[in-house]
């Protein structure tokens, strides 16, 4: 079976477009279980115009989780962070001092729809 976007099957709850979960397809398993495909992989350009970023200096080592929500208000966007800043282990917190690199709020939905465009 070809796997679908969560938002697409109608017996489980729609996902806010923030969540990481968008990035995966979901399977089902013989007994009707279903299973995201882990192994989907995103890759943003390596040069991303400056007009859209800013750099965010890490003033204590928190987690990605804290930075997103410091540059959203919400949690929900670490994943987008660690992306754009090439950080494949987001369990390890960036150093205090660090510049992090982020996309501008204004921006963030027309990057989001860009990647699920991406991903269709």
């Amino acid at each position: 079976m070809e796997g679908q976007f969560q938002n697409t099957i109608n017996d489980l709850p729609s996902l806010k477009a923030y969540r990481y979960e968008n990035i995966f397809k979901l399977y089902t398993t013989e007994n009707g279980q279903y299973y995201y495909n882990l192994l989907q992989s995103l890759a943003l350009p390596d040069k991303i115009n400056n007009d859209y970023i800013y750099y965010m200096p890490v003033t204590a080592s928190i987690p990605w989780t804290v930075i997103s929500y410091n540059a959203y208000k919400t949690t929900e966007l670490w994943w987008l962070i660690c992306l754009v800043n090439n950080i494949t282990n987001p369990i390890k917190a960036p150093s205090e001092g660090t510049l992090v690199k982020v996309i501008k709020p204004q921006y963030i939905m027309s990057i989001l729809s860009e990647i699920a465009r991406a991903l269709r």
